[in-house]
């Protein structure tokens, strides 16, 4: 028996489904996808030099997100480190001392095994019950911190232009990728109630806007010259990140 419901979801989803997509992967795994419409959209585009420029600018753009989050991360992650709890203290109660230092700043006590501590906005240290170096910091080998990231631009489902890179963000950034820059975002009086994951979000997307906007942007201002003539198409290397069967295939573009 066919099951004309089914049979008609699947239909409607593919009739509402945008002709036009951008994926953004991490060792194959979709971490972003977005479907959008190109309003005056010029086939021409397919073969230029400002699409891939338009892609490389996408990538830099997320790049240039992960890499600022990084050092936000490892600002606050990467603590200073006491001899003991009494000259972290001291250390703290120093008005010198506590200009220069960043509430939720990781402190360090040599020889306490069960918990770092993390500064608040009345000059204490709180103590957070773990310890902020699992051997991430430490690990003899980068290469551990390596993945593989992609944003390819797709016309009716094939790929059409692509850049790919290596990216050494550390696992904690890796983990929590988000271009919408949503996750972690929260008023400024709840910050004395976040736990310390929740902090570390929240300060590495405090300020920052939904990068996902911006990117479709890129993408629809390079497909949408009113004139052919506009585009290049004619500049040697251009079609470093362009695959030119997909293009081929959509729009028997030569």
């Amino acid at each position: 028996m066919v099951d004309f419901k089914t049979k008609s979801n699947e239909s409607q989803q593919k009739d509402y489904k945008e002709r036009f997509e951008f994926v953004f992967t991490t060792d194959g795994n979709i971490i972003c996808q977005r479907y959008f419409r190109i309003n005056n959209f010029n086939p021409t585009s397919l073969r230029s030099y400002e699409l891939t420029n338009a892609i490389r600018r996408c990538a830099s753009v997320i790049d240039r997100d992960l890499r600022d989050k990084t050092q936000i991360y490892l600002s606050i992650y990467a603590p200073r480190v006491f001899d003991t709890q009494k000259q972290m203290e001291e250390y703290i109660a120093k008005d010198e001392n506590f200009a220069k230092m960043t509430i939720g700043e990781g402190l360090v006590v040599r020889g306490n095994t069960e918990t770092d501590f993390v500064l608040c906005a009345d000059k204490t240290a709180k103590p957070i019950g773990s310890k902020f170096d699992d051997g991430e910091l430490t690990e003899a080998n980068p290469e551990d911190n390596k993945s593989s990231y992609k944003f390819a631009f797709k016309v009716d489902g094939q790929e059409v232009c692509s850049i790919a890179w290596d990216g050494y963000y550390p696992k904690f950034v890796r983990d929590k990728i988000d271009l919408s820059n949503k996750r972690g975002k929260f008023s400024e009086e709840d910050t004395e109630h976040l736990t310390f994951e929740q902090y570390l979000l929240y300060m590495m997307v405090k300020d920052k806007s939904d990068l996902v906007y911006g990117l479709i942007k890129n993408i629809c201002y390079a497909c949408s010259y009113p004139d052919s003539k506009d585009y290049t198409v004619d500049v040697d290397d251009i079609f470093d990140c362009w695959n030119h069967d997909s293009a081929v295939l959509l729009y028997n573009l030569v």
